[in-house]
C-alpha cells in the first residue's frame, strides 16, 4: 500500500504564496490539494481556478482540486485549462447529482475523487460513486476554515468507506482532510486512511520550516505505519 501527502495550499501564507509553494516543491510532499469554494457551499470564497493556473508551471506534482460548490460542473473545463490533474466533487453539492459531476469530470480526461462532511452519512449506494472514482476524501472538519474543531463522525464515515472499498475489491485512495495531526495517525490508519491532506495542524505550522515540517510529518507516518 502506498501512502501519500498532500500539501493544502489554502493553508499557506497568502502573502507569499509563492514561497511557500517553492518550498514545498523542495519537501517530499506528493501532491497539492486546493480547495476551491465559491461563498454558498461554505460561507467563505477560497482560491480559485486562476491560481491553480499561474501555480502549475512550478511543479510537476499532482494537483487535486476540491470543489466545496454547487454546480461543480461550471469550473470543470476552466480547471483542466489550468492543470488540474484531480477533482473532487462533493457528496453533498447542490443543482446537479453529485455521480453525473463525477462522470462529467471523468469526461474530461481528468481523475475524479469524491468527498464527504462529517456532518453527512455516507449513502447506501455509495458503491456506484466508489466505482467511478479513484479517491475518496473524508472531512473531519468542517469546509474551508483551518483551525475546526475535530468531527470524530468523520471517522466513521472513513471506516465504512473502507470497509466498502474492501468488499468491492477495489484500491483507491482514502484520504484524511481536516485535524491531520501527528497524534491522529494510528485512528486515520485504522480507519484505513492511505492519504494524509496536511494543513494547520501538521505542516503549516507558524514560525515554522516548511520542508522540516513534512519531512517530520512523514517520519510520523512512516513509523505509525510500522507500529499499526
Amino acid at each position: 500500500m502506498t501512502f501519500r501527502i498532500s500539501a493544502s495550499v489554502a493553508c499557506a501564507n497568502p502573502i507569499c504564496i509563492s514561497h511557500d509553494f517553492e518550498r514545498l516543491e523542495r519537501s517530499v510532499s506528493d501532491t497539492y490539494h486546493f480547495d476551491l469554494c465559491d461563498g454558498v457551499f461554505a460561507p467563505t470564497f477560497l482560491l480559485s481556478p486562476a491560481l491553480i493556473k499561474a501555480l502549475r508551471p512550478l511543479s510537476t506534482k499532482r494537483f487535486d482540486v476540491h470543489l466545496y460548490c454547487h454546480y461543480p460542473s461550471k469550473y470543470l473545463e476552466e480547471l483542466k485549462q489550468g492543470g488540474a490533474d484531480v477533482v473532487v466533487i462533493q457528496l453533498e453539492t447542490r443543482g446537479e447529482d453529485y455521480l453525473e459531476a463525477i462522470q462529467r469530470v471523468r469526461d474530461l480526461g481528468l481523475e475524479a475523487g469524491l468527498g464527504i462532511l462529517p456532518t453527512s452519512e455516507v449513502p447506501e449506494d455509495i458503491d456506484k460513486a466508489l466505482g467511478i472514482v479513484s479517491q475518496v476524501v473524508v472531512n473531519l472538519v468542517g469546509p474551508a476554515y483551518a483551525g475546526q474543531p475535530f468531527n470524530p463522525h468523520g471517522v466513521t464515515n472513513m471506516k465504512k468507506i473502507r470497509d466498502v472499498v474492501a468488499q468491492l475489491g477495489l484500491e483507491m485512495e482514502i484520504a484524511a482532510d481536516g485535524s491531520v495531526s501527528e497524534g491522529r495517525l494510528a485512528t486515520f490508519l485504522d480507519a484505513g486512511c492511505n492519504h494524509f491532506i496536511c494543513g494547520t495542524s501538521s505542516i503549516f505550522k507558524p514560525q515554522s520550516d516548511l520542508v522540516e515540517n513534512v519531512a517530520a510529518f512523514k517520519q510520523a507516518v512512516d513509523d505509525a505505519i510500522r507500529l499499526n
